[in-house]
């Protein structure tokens, strides 16, 4: 079963994020912060991570990073909620930084499913 940790500040779409996962068949974790996301990942790493780029403690970026550090072959989906944010392009630096794929949320079900395959299917 591919495990799909969640790392995201807001504690809804972390709930509705592992709900989908779950119904989806995928073993479902999540963090709420970058450095609780990062130690869960190093504790037991995930096949794909479900990353926030905005959060307060540490934003995506720099979790991407250090995820990339702790693990170079690390399947990442960078998220964001775009609002405000939507125009400043955060998500081309994160595929700079070694993201495999780009979700802007609210995500479908069957979005969140198709990036995960598509991730999955990628050599590493």
């Amino acid at each position: 079963m591919t495990s799909v940790l969640v790392i995201d500040d807001n504690a809804e779409i972390r709930e509705l994020l592992s709900q989908i996962l779950a119904t989806l068949g995928y073993e479902a974790r999540a963090a709420e912060t970058g450095a609780l996301g990062l130690d869960a990942f190093r504790a037991a790493p995930a096949d794909v991570v479900l990353l926030d780029m905005f959060m307060p403690d540490r934003d995506g970026l720099e979790t991407l990073r250090d995820l990339r550090q702790s693990n170079p072959n690390v399947r990442v989906i960078a998220m964001t909620g775009g609002g405000a944010y939507k125009n400043v392009g955060i998500l081309k630096p994160a595929l700079l930084l070694g993201a495999r794929k780009l979700l802007y949320k609210p995500v479908t079900p069957t979005e969140l499913r198709d990036a995960i395959e598509e991730v999955m299917a990628a050599p590493r």
